[in-house]
Order: structure tokens, then sequence, then C-alpha cells
């Protein structure tokens, strides 16, 4: 993602925003798309091989000890 302005970088953070409540992906990566999960797996290698994960989906890791998730 290119910031190229203000703007532009408060929409690429919204993009990483989850919109939903991650808890059960506890300990998993997740592929989010407009802040929905798409996909979730153990593995972040087995999750990018999955056909519903595209190139541009949001991959991150949700935290076992937090119903968050950090972008590493």
């Amino acid at each position: 993602m290119t910031v190229k302005d203000r703007n532009n970088l408060r929409r690429g953070q919204a993009e990483l925003e989850a919109k939903e409540d991650l808890t059960p992906y506890l300990g998993k990566w997740v592929a989010l798309r407009n802040g929905k999960v798409v996909m979730s797996d153990l593995s972040v290698e087995r999750l990018r091989s999955h056909s519903e994960v595209r190139d541009t989906d949001v991959i991150v890791p949700v935290s076992r000890s937090h119903g968050g998730y950090f972008v590493a």
C-alpha cells in the first residue's frame, strides 16, 4: 500500500481493522477483506494457499491472550 497523503493513510488503516469479533479465531491467522474474516488457519502458509484468499487480503495473527490482533 502506498501512502500519498493522510486520507490514504486513514483509508489504509481502516482496511486493517476487523469489523467483527475475532475471539473465535484466537491463536489463528485470519485473512481480512473489507474488515471481514474471509478464512482462518493455524498456519499462515496454509491460509495463503486457500483459493478463497486473495493476494490483496490483509493477513494478521490473532493473539491467544486478547480478542484483538496485531500487525507484525
